[in-house]
C-alpha cells in the first residue's frame, strides 16, 4: 500500500491552515521571517559554551551573536534582568525552576485542574518526579480569582515553600499586592507561570507586574507570544538565575535548538516593535468575541466582562454540543 508522502501533508497543511480561522487560544502563527529561521541550516546545529568560556562545536561565532541578541531581546522586553532562552519547551522550563525554587520534601501550592489550572502541577506528575508535596489555591470559579483570604489562612495550616501561579484556562489576572503579602508572611518564593499569557505580559496587558511581584516567571514562547515552541524562565535574582542554568544543562535538557534560539529572537524583535498595540487589540477582540456569542444565545461564562486575556470560556450545554458535533 502506498502511503502519501510526507512533505505533501506538509504542504496539503498548510493550505488547509490559511483557509481556517484557528480559535485554538493554546496556538498562534509566526511571521514568515521566524518561519525562514526555523528552516535555516541552524536547525542541524549545536552550540554547547564550556566553562572555559569556548564553544565545543566549530562554525558557531554567528550563532554566538544571535544567541546573545536574543537574550537581550527577551530581557528587554519583559523588564529583567536575566533571561534563560534555552528551554525548548514550557514545561522544560518549569521543571527547571521548580528545581531551582525547592527541595525534596517542599510543599508548592498551585491551581487545581477543576479551577482551570494546569494539570502538571498536579502531584502525579512535576511534584512526583521531584517528591514534593502538592496543595491546591483556594479559588472561586463564579468570579474567576483567588480566594485570598482563604488562601492566607491555609498558608498559616499548611506553610508553602513555594506559590506557582498561573492557569491552563486563563481569563483574569491576579491582585499580586495580595499574593505578596501572603507569601511575605508565609516566607515562600513566588513562581509565575505565564504560559498562555506570555505575549500579553509581554505588550503590558493583562499582568505587567508578572515578573516584578515572583522570584520568576516562566513561559511558553508559542501561545499568546508569537513565537516558536519553546520556553523561558526569567528573574532579576542572579543567585536563581546561576541555579536555572545549573538545572538545565545535562539536567532537563541537552540542545537548545539553534533555529528555535534564532526565531524566538525575531519574535521578540516584532514583539518589542509592534507588542502593544497586538496585546491591547487582542484582548479587545477576545471581549468582542465573548460578548458577540453570548447575544446569539452561546453559552459564554462572565457575562458582562467575558475575559481579560486571549481565551473566552464556555459553559457545558445542548447548544453547545450541538456546536461541537456541527464542527467535526
Amino acid at each position: 500500500m502506498f502511503l502519501a508522502g510526507i512533505i505533501d501533508l506538509v504542504r496539503k497543511n498548510d493550505v488547509y491552515r490559511v483557509q481556517t480561522l484557528n480559535l485554538q487560544a493554546s496556538e498562534n502563527r509566526v511571521s514568515p521571517d521566524v518561519k525562514e529561521a526555523l528552516s535555516s541550516d541552524l536547525a542541524s546545529r549545536y552550540s554547547h559554551i564550556m566553562e572555559d568560556g569556548n564553544n565545543s562545536y566549530g562554525g558557531t561565532s554567528l550563532f554566538e551573536q544571535i544567541f546573545e541578541n536574543t537574550r537581550k531581546n527577551v530581557q528587554e522586553l519583559f523588564y529583567v534582568k536575566h533571561a534563560e532562552i534555552r528551554p525548548i519547551g514550557g514545561h522544560i522550563a518549569v521543571i527547571a525552576a521548580i528545581k531551582s525554587l525547592t527541595k525534596r520534601g517542599d510543599t508548592v501550592y498551585s491551581i487545581g485542574p477543576d479551577c482551570g489550572g494546569y494539570p502538571g502541577y498536579q502531584y502525579e506528575y512535576i511534584p512526583d518526579m521531584l517528591s514534593l508535596k502538592m496543595e491546591n489555591i483556594p479559588y472561586r470559579q463564579d468570579v474567576q480569582e483567588i480566594d485570598y483570604d482563604a488562601f492566607a489562612s491555609a498558608t498559616k495550616r499548611k506553610k508553602p515553600d513555594l506559590i506557582v501561579l498561573g492557569q491552563s484556562a486563563f481569563v483574569k489576572p491576579y491582585d499580586m499586592t495580595r499574593i505578596s503579602e501572603i507569601a511575605e508572611t508565609a516566607r515562600s518564593r513566588v513562581m509565575y507561570d505565564g504560559s498562555h499569557v506570555m505575549g500579553l505580559i509581554a505588550g503590558g496587558k493583562f499582568q505587567p507586574d508578572a515578573a516584578m511581584r515572583s522570584d520568576v516567571l516562566v513561559g511558553s514562547t508559542h501561545k499568546s507570544f508569537f513565537g516558536p515552541q519553546g520556553g523561558l524562565i526569567l528573574t532579576n535574582d542572579s543567585d536563581l538565575a546561576e541555579s536555572f542554568e545549573k538545572n538545565l544543562t545535562w539536567m532537563t535538557m541537552d540542545n537548545m535548538h539553534p533555529n528555535r534560539v534564532a526565531a524566538l529572537g525575531i519574535a521578540a524583535e516584532e514583539m518589542l516593535k509592534h507588542g502593544k498595540k497586538y496585546a491591547a487589540l487582542v484582548e479587545k477582540n477576545s471581549f468582542n468575541l465573548g460578548r458577540a456569542l453570548y447575544e446569539q444565545g452561546i453559552p459564554v461564562r462572565f457575562s458582562p466582562w467575558y475575559s481579560k486575556s486571549h481565551q473566552v470560556l464556555l459553559s457545558p450545554s445542548k447548544k453547545l454540543d450541538f456546536i461541537k458535533f456541527s464542527m467535526k
